[in-house]
C-alpha cells in the first residue's frame, strides 16, 4: 500500500551553504537519504539573515517549533 506523508521541519543554514531556495529544494528533492521515495517540496519560507551565534536558542538539539519561528516573526 502506498501513503503520502507531509512533513515540515526547519533547515538552518549556518554557514550559507545553498546558494538559493530553488538550490535548498533541490537538494532536499535528490537527497539519498529518501532515494526509495518521490518527494515534492511545495513550500520553502526564508528569514532574514543573521548573525549566527552559538548561544542562539536554535543551536540547540531541544529547540522548539516556537524557537524557530521566532525568526519569520513579521514576514
Amino acid at each position: 500500500m502506498a501513503k503520502v506523508y507531509k512533513a515540515e521541519f526547519y533547515i538552518t543554514d549556518m554557514s550559507d551553504e545553498f546558494y538559493s531556495v530553488d538550490d535548498l529544494k533541490e537538494k532536499i528533492e535528490e537527497s539519498p537519504t529518501f532515494r526509495w521515495a518521490l518527494v515534492h517540496v511545495s513550500d520553502v519560507k526564508e528569514s532574514e539573515e543573521f548573525e549566527w551565534d552559538d548561544n542562539l536558542k536554535i543551536n540547540n538539539i531541544t529547540a522548539t517549533t516556537e524557537d524557530h519561528e521566532e525568526y519569520f516573526k513579521g514576514r
